[in-house]
């Protein structure tokens, strides 16, 4: 059988449960909708953008008195921007997050881990700037919140206290409380849910279709033995089973 015979036939057998495809397109949606209503945790969110810009040690200056007095305002930014993959580093360290969740307990009385932190914060730069954005994501807007008031506090002081304090940071885009839970996208999921179960009867149809070896008139036998049909017979025995219902009817 050639290529064009088997796609005609998948087609074939497609169609033929069209029905089919539809209900478990249906039914997955369904499903997908209630997974996503009765298993899925709501998430807040906040975030916090800082600046990180350099400044001049008394030491660089005593060292480039010969050039320059002080860095060009280009060269701090420069210098800043190439230092904030090391900074980030720092941020993932078990010491800094312990530090945040320290300052988080003893402003808000909580008792909250170094791990709850750390799993709870996604550090990104700004492409092409010195800046640098904090987003905190929890199954609770008040944690995320605090959490990201805690950085607040902690990120200038760590970056004063690494690296002699050549780059520090300001806050640049304060948090804010989230006021509504992250989108659980519903349309997406539910469609996600469909296209599953319209791929789970089609691969059914098919299957099925292929696997059924079954001769049933003489294209079959054509097609599978090669056998050229001459005539067929009649099915005597249940023409005349139909005529003697019938004449039972009449009678």
């Amino acid at each position: 059988m050639n290529i064009d015979a088997n796609v005609q036939k998948v087609l074939s057998a497609l169609l033929k449960r069209w029905k089919l495809l539809i209900l478990f397109a249906v039914i997955g949606a369904i499903a997908a909708g209630v997974f996503t209503a009765r298993f899925t945790t709501l998430t807040y969110t906040s975030q916090i953008e800082f600046l990180a810009y350099a400044i001049d040690s008394n030491q660089e200056l005593q060292d480039s008195t010969a050039a320059a007095q002080q860095a060009s305002e280009t060269s701090k930014m420069n210098y800043a921007m190439k230092m904030l993959d090391t900074y980030i580093e720092v941020f993932q360290t078990n010491q800094f997050n312990q530090s945040v969740a320290d300052e988080l307990n003893r402003v808000y009385g909580s008792d909250h881990s170094a791990a709850t932190v750390k799993n709870s914060i996604t550090i990104e730069k700004v492409e092409n700037t010195a800046m640098f954005l904090f987003t905190i994501t929890t199954n609770d807007a008040d944690l995320s919140y605090h959490i990201a008031q805690s950085l607040e506090a902690c990120v200038p002081q760590t970056m004063n206290e690494t690296n002699s304090g050549l780059v520090q940071a300001s806050v640049e885009d304060p948090p804010i409380r989230a006021t509504a839970a992250e989108s659980i996208n519903y349309p997406q999921k539910c469609l996600i849910g469909a296209l599953a179960g319209m791929f789970i009867a089609g691969l059914y149809a098919v299957l099925r279709d292929f696997l059924d070896v079954r001769i049933k008139g003489r294209d079959d036998l054509q097609e599978m033995y090669n056998i050229p049909v001459l005539g067929s017979v009649p099915e005597f025995e249940q023409a005349s089973v139909k005529q003697k219902k019938g004449a039972k009817n009449n009678g």
